[in-house]
């Protein structure tokens, strides 16, 4: 009987300490890209400006113009977040929007793929890169491969819709970094399939993702994180469990 009834508990205990969990939302506040710089041309202007923010990756035709490669950043103020007493951050998601017509691709082998970086270069070098003293391709070479945050990948059956990316153990550290040091906690993303094939009118991933265009929201979904707490276990709840253990193993004895 006694064992029944600490079972219970136990399982009261697991079910408690789902239910707290706590869920906060963050959406990115700036975002935009950088290209590569072109051979024996001037550098093309970096997409940094807050009234127009889209986060394709690869490369377009405007104008009859074919840009260089483009990759993306995120930055997340993270200053409001208020981890609960007592919770520690168990998971964060990176969520990005396939939209309509936002993949055209070459498709090597089937497949595309795009991975979401730290990067070496902070928040204030993406927002004023003139005053950061990096040169345009230094920025730029930065983007996408720092310590690997996540990853997507698609093919031609890809589905449009949210992509929810699980960040990576060093994405957790460095946006807690972040909260702890008041400072903006940034994303960079490049496309790794990405064919520099000058023929290519069109080589891209999350395209027609404008989020802000002109300084007013476009209704499409921002960029954000999706940070989930949970309580930490005390350690008289290590104690309780195993004290189950050996009760539950008692009974079956």
């Amino acid at each position: 009987m006694a064992s029944t009834i600490t079972v219970a508990f136990i399982t009261a205990l697991a079910i408690g300490s789902i239910a707290s969990a706590d869920v906060i939302e963050v959406e990115s506040f700036h975002l935009g890209g950088f290209y590569a710089v072109p051979d024996a041309a001037p550098p093309l202007i970096p997409d940094n400006d807050m009234s127009f923010q889209n986060y394709f990756m690869g490369h377009t035709t405007v104008g009859g113009f074919t840009t260089t490669e483009r990759r993306t950043f995120f930055a997340f103020d993270l200053s409001s977040v208020d981890i609960p007493i007592g919770h520690t951050v168990v998971s964060v998601d990176f969520e990005l929007m396939l939209v309509f017509g936002g993949l055209l691709a070459n498709m090597t082998d089937g497949f595309e793929a795009a991975s979401f970086t730290s990067t070496t270069s902070d928040y204030t070098t993406f927002a004023d890169p003139l005053g950061s003293g990096l040169g345009p391709d230094e920025i730029f070479d930065t983007m996408g491969t720092g310590e690997f945050y996540s990853g997507a990948g698609f093919d031609a059956l890809s589905e449009d819709g949210e992509v929810i990316m699980p960040m990576s153990p060093a994405a957790l550290f460095d946006m807690e970094s972040s909260i702890a040091g008041g400072s903006p906690f940034v994303i960079t993303g490049k496309m790794d399939t990405y064919d520099p094939d000058p023929g290519a009118l069109f080589e891209f991933l999350f395209g027609l993702t404008d989020v802000v265009t002109g300084g007013g929201a476009t209704g499409f979904p921002v960029p954000k994180l999706v940070i989930t707490t949970a309580p930490i276990p005390a350690p008289s709840g290590v104690a309780i469990l195993g004290l189950g253990a050996l009760l539950g193993t008692m009974r079956r004895r």
